[in-house]
């Protein structure tokens, strides 16, 4: 009898590790966003209508929080080999469904890259397009500032991350000499849902927004996202307030310098 119950000890002990160890599985896996999924990436810099070709292609794993349906599976290689490339890419940036040229040359028109399910919104430019800088295939947050009837602004909020730009002004290329950056200027065309698309028109009508560039690996979304206002300008401005006669002094000269 007491082998029995240190065989039943020994067998629940066990079973006790073998469950904290999946749930530390789990636990590990909700943390880092899930589990990995391998996408296709550019192995190399990849031009405007070049065509596709698995040895230009690379495999990068993301975790599957972060996965969008525009991304490009793995497993998907052989569906888009031969396809041209509508959007030029960078080494190591995720080749997107929305990269793709379609047939002929419809790649080379903004219906084209839009892909199935998603909408072309645009938003006016003027101040938004990095002076002719940002390209189409970056990835931009939108802010929202609220604007009353006598123009006062108001506060200001993340409304939308990680967004695909499609298109600078006229130039849907991502292309960097000089006759392409005097194209990129003008209206900034973004890829959203429809949903999103709504709520940036809705936004435009009611005040202001303006656009942040990411860099084209970040494709993490942050969570509640606090609003600025006025009084947090204040308190920043405070707190930057030189708390004594030498930090007066050391402003002075510097400013002296300059």
């Amino acid at each position: 009898m007491k082998r029995i119950g240190i065989i039943s000890a020994l067998i629940a002990a066990a079973g006790s590790v073998g469950l904290m160890h999946l749930y530390l599985e789990r636990l590990e896996a909700e943390v880092g966003g899930g589990q990995a999924i391998p996408v296709l990436v550019a192995a190399k810099d990849l031009a405007i209508g070049t065509p596709v070709a698995e040895k230009s292609l690379a495999v990068r794993d993301i975790p599957q929080a972060y996965v969008e349906a525009r991304h490009i599976k793995a497993s998907e290689l052989k569906k888009i080999v031969g396809a041209r490339i509508g959007i030029g890419l960078k080494v190591n940036e995720a080749l997107l469904w929305s990269d793709l040229a379609q047939m002929g040359d419809h790649g080379r028109v903004l219906s084209g890259l839009v892909q199935d399910g998603m909408r072309a919104v645009e938003i006016d430019g003027r101040n938004l397009d990095f002076e002719g800088l940002l390209r189409p295939g970056d990835r931009v947050d939108v802010l929202f500032t609220t604007q009353d009837k006598d123009g006062t602004l108001g506060a200001t909020v993340t409304l939308l991350q990680n967004l695909l730009v499609l298109s600078v002004g006229s130039n849907i290329a991502r292309e960097d000499d000089d006759q392409a950056r005097r194209r990129a200027r003008g209206a900034v065309t973004l890829s959203a849902t429809v949903e999103q698309a709504q709520v940036i028109t809705q936004a435009q009508q009611r005040g202001r927004l303006a656009l942040t560039l990411r860099n084209s690996d970040d494709i993490a979304l942050l969570q509640s996202v606090p609003e600025t206002t006025t009084k947090d300008l204040l308190g920043t401005t405070e707190r930057s307030e030189p708390r004594s006669n030498q930090g007066s002094a050391a402003r002075g000269s510097i400013e002296h310098v300059r």
